[in-house]
């Protein structure tokens, strides 16, 4: 195996509230390994904020997947792409991302490899889809920049998935839920043991294998999706489309101009006028054949996952111990979609069939909009991965040591159903052998040999190896001085191989999607400093510098306080910074193209019937990557306490500030166009001037014609590409309280609350230039545009007994967006004067467990126990935020898990 660089970063969660100081005992407290630190520790609470959730909480929390889990973190939130549908160019990858930044994930401390699958600016991360939660033992969140231990992507935080070890015995599990409206079923089972006592024989080996599939929710199945007219809500939209849902739709017909018509075909139900809203346009011929998004979307895909894991220890001798993790793990999904539009042989707009053609039966030129006659749609990813670790640790002399070295992997098929091939579609339509009228008058032969092959293979891979070292060197008045020194290589890998006619750019409606073919080698040392500097005052003093082949190098501290005035108060504060390096997507794309709003400033005029839709136009962009691209770069400060004020009650809080800059972003399509005739001279590609054109052009006043300038052809394409420009500034504070008592005769409850408040989360495109919180001009305050600024959780536990419960709700505040529309439309819609507000939420979940037969755990609940509908979103075409609104609606689950001793 071919090694290159490092991806050990092995720690565990950061120290635990000592608020006392160290009692008079000579009895030896074991030293651990903290999420944060690369030193052991005794104590609880750390300098940096560290979240534990351990499998109990997460069996009460009643989690379906890895992705669920993250989603109940105040400090991330949200849905992380689940719900998006295959428009989006991750796949059905999904993410966690602390403070809405980048956000490192580990598995026992260890790299994994990123997602094959990324977003169109190149930005990719780890798919959580990849980590099956059966395995899972606890997980630590590091809320706290981390990139002087961990190296690159630690800006938002850490999380570290920690999967069993030294099991004895062995147990099965079994779960299954459904909603209350009898879909999106989840079914889940597993088989964990272990062999082996560490203690008596030397070694154990852990294992666990699951099973998991989950079926999907159709957006048809809601009442509050399933409209084509949002109009009756704030700031809805007339969302129906007049191209169909399915490749047997009949669409929707025009014989020339604005006029138009439904498809003979059309069922009678679904005829509809045009209505009558700026961005559609009525008139009395205008009249389509009408279907609701919702008819070809999933509110929550389908999925199946398989995996196994072992973890192996085997104590050689007194101080040495080798070990071996390895991880596998198949996930598969099919995201809805609709067939693609059948467009013209220009991939600019709807076909059109001539007056001559022999299947024209108008006698005249026909535009259909109607969508490819394909039995099926939407894109299906199968994505197979593996992540091996092995290694040596143990003592020599006063030092700690460790060695390992890792492969990780992800394969990935995915493949997009529904689209053809567009030169082969246009021929056949001109000579009559395709014909796009009614249903589908189409042989199965004709729509096979037009069907495009459409699929990406994907590989990510990940080679490692890293050595550290640990001892106490030396005293200060609070005791010995810890250090630690270290080292890593890693080598990353990137393939990512289209189909050949994705590459050339021929499939109706789709853009040129070509390769991506890179690898990149890099190096680092740390060291870190544990500082007792008092017996309540402590110091964490750590250095990293990482070396890239081509990003160059960077170098990051961190410097942190823990200070304990009274045995019940902690204080700390740290100050980092951080990195994130560029993507080998964002290094090495050959190209990909993705269409774009963009105002064309040589051709928009604001209420024009004919050239106003410029000025909301859509075109392909082009990005492209480069080898030029630095580290985008981060500073990060927190401040808080930890308070007991009674026994078992804590209350902390946190404050945060980061700053992320030199951000990688395409040049936006608004940046090129404007510079058209200047420094982006040779980047925009345009039609030539149409006879349409040029009659809209002369229908102009002579005032509209001299601000217009001279006539020029519509946009074609646009070529960005990627630089550092974009800032972040966001800041804001966690909170988090609990209090665990015992009622007599009615057992132990605990209250426990957190909430995560945004105080700001600011942009800005370009550097020097102010950071603002809206997009597109439009005008809301600051924290509240697309992120919410509350995310809060409040709930209790109550033990009696066999018996367990658990009630928390789950709060989300309302935020703001807005929608990229034209002035014109802005004009109509005032509620854009302020920006859409999205209404606050409150999901209740509930869980009862009972333990009263011999090693057996039953336990029942209910997510979203009253049923409650998103919030609705104008800005969405199925009525809710995909980035944080629960489409499922009340799911109720049970469990049983057994234990053979």
């Amino acid at each position: 195996m071919r090694i290159s660089q490092l991806a050990y970063a092995i720690s565990l969660i950061g120290a635990i509230g000592a608020f006392a100081e160290d009692a008079p005992t000579v009895q030896k407290v074991e030293k651990i390994e903290v999420t944060g630190s690369n030193i052991k520790r005794v104590s609880k609470e750390g300098v940096s904020p560290v979240t534990t959730i351990s499998r109990e909480d997460i069996s009460r929390s009643g989690a379906t997947s890895v992705m669920d889990l993250m989603r109940k973190l105040t400090s991330a939130g949200g849905n992380g792409n689940e719900t998006l549908n295959n428009n989006s160019f991750r796949n059905g990858a999904t993410e966690v991302n602390l403070r809405s930044l980048p956000t490192l994930v580990l598995l026992n401390g260890y790299r994994l490899p990123s997602s094959g699958s990324d977003e169109y600016s190149g930005e990719t991360s780890v798919d959580l889809n990849t980590i099956p939660l059966a395995a899972i033992d606890r997980v630590e969140v590091l809320k706290d920049g981390a990139s002087a231990i961990y190296g690159t992507d630690a800006v938002g935080g850490v999380v570290n998935f920690i999967l069993r070890k030294d099991a004895v015995g062995t147990e099965i599990d079994g779960y299954f839920g459904k909603t209350t409206h009898g879909d999106g079923d989840v079914a889940r089972a597993s088989l964990a043991g272990g062999l082996g006592d560490r203690s008596t024989q030397g070694f154990n080996l852990t294992y666990a294998l699951s099973y998991e599939e989950r079926k999907a929710i159709k957006a048809t199945d809601r009442d509050w999706s399933n409209l084509l007219d949002f109009r009756g809500k704030p700031g809805g939209l007339f969302q129906g489309s007049v191209y169909g849902a399915k490749g047997t739709d009949p669409g929707t017909l025009s014989l020339g101009g604005r006029q138009r018509q439904p498809d003979p075909a059309c069922p009678a139900n679904r005829i509809l006028p045009y209505p009558n809203v700026p961005e559609i346009g009525a008139g009395p011929d205008r009249i389509g054949c009408y279907y609701a998004p919702a008819e070809g979307e999933n509110l929550l895909h389908p999925y199946s996952r398989y995996s196994g894991v072992a973890v192996a220890n085997w104590e050689i001798n007194s101080s040495t111990t080798l070990f071996a993790q390895v991880f596998l793990n198949h996930y598969d999904t099919k995201l809805s979609g609709r067939p693609t539009a059948v467009y013209n042989a220009d991939n600019n707009g709807p076909i059109a069939i001539e007056a001559n053609n022999p299947i024209n039966p108008y006698g005249k030129r026909v535009v259909v909009r109607r969508l490819f006659q394909s039995d099926d749609s939407g894109t299906k990813s199968d994505i197979d991965s593996r992540w091996l670790v092995a290694g040596a640790k143990g003592q020599l002399g006063s030092w700690d040591w460790t060695i390992s070295a890792g492969h990780s992997q992800e394969d990935g098929v995915i493949t997009t159903y529904g689209s053809y091939l567009l030169d082969k579609l246009n021929a056949y339509a001109a000579t009559g052998k395709y014909n796009p009228f009614g249903g589908n008058n189409n042989s199965p032969q004709i729509i096979r040999e037009l069907t495009a092959d459409q699929h990406v293979d994907t590989q990510s891979q990940t080679e490692f190896f890293g050595a550290k070292a640990s001892t106490e060197l030396g005293e200060l008045p609070g005791g010995p001085i810890g250090i630690a020194i270290g080292t890593e290589f890693k080598r990353d890998k990137l393939t990512y191989n289209p189909s050949q006619a994705w590459r050339d750019g021929n499939i109706g409606l789709y853009t040129t999607l070509l390769g991506i073919n890179g690898s990149q080698h890099q190096s680092a040392v740390f060291t870190e400093f544990n500082l007792p500097i008092l017996k309540n005052l402590e110091a964490q003093a750590a250095i990293r510098y990482d070396k890239y082949q081509l990003a160059g190098s960077t170098t990051n501290p961190k410097l942190g306080l823990r200070w304990t005035p009274f045995k019940n108060l902690l204080l700390r504060t740290s100050y980092s910074t951080g990195f994130r390096a560029p993507t080998l997507s964002q290094e090495f794309n050959e190209g990909r193209g993705g269409f774009a709003s963009a105002r064309d400033p040589k051709r928009c005029v604001v209420g024009d019937e004919y050239f106003d839709n410029d000025c909301t136009s859509s075109v392909l962009s082009l990005v492209t990557g480069s080898k030029n691209l630095k580290p985008e770069k981060t500073s990060n400060f927190n401040f808080g306490f930890v308070f007991e004020p009674i026994k078992d009650m804590s209350v902390g809080a946190t404050y945060w500030r980061i700053k992320w800059k030199d951000r990688i972003e395409s040049l936006d399509s608004d940046s090129v166009l404007s510079n058209e005739d200047g420094s982006a001279k040779g980047s925009v590609i345009r039609f030539p001037v149409s006879d349409d054109d040029r009659a809209a052009y002369a229908a102009l006043t002579p005032a509209q014609r001299a601000a217009m300038g001279p006539l020029v052809g519509a946009l074609k394409q646009v070529n960005i590409g990627l630089i550092n420009r974009a800032e972040v500034f966001t800041d804001g504070y966690d909170v988090d309280a609990s209090y665990a008592f015992r009622v007599q005769d009615l057992g132990k409850i605990k209250v426990f609350g957190e909430a995560s408040y945004t105080s700001r989360y600011n942009k800005s495109k370009q550097p020097g230039d102010s950071t603002i919180n809206c997009a597109n001009n439009f005008s809301c305050e600051a924290g509240e545009y697309q992120y919410p600024r509350v995310l809060g959780k409040l709930g209790f536990n109550w033990d009696m007994g066999p018996w367990g419960t658990q009630v928390v709700a789950n709060y989300t505040s309302n935020y703001r967006v807005d929608r990229t529309t034209s002035e014109t439309i802005n004009v109509y819609y005032d509620e854009h004067a302020n920006g859409l507000n999205i209404p606050s939420s409150t999901l209740v979940d509930m869980s009862v467990s009972y333990t009263g037969f011999k090693n057996m755990t039953l336990r029942f609940g209910a997510e979203n126990l009253f049923d409650r509908d998103p919030p609705f979103s104008p800005s969405k075409s199925l009525g809710y935020d995909t980035a944080y609104g629960n489409p499922r609606g009340r799911f109720v689950y049970g469990s049983v898990n057994y234990k053979f001793n």
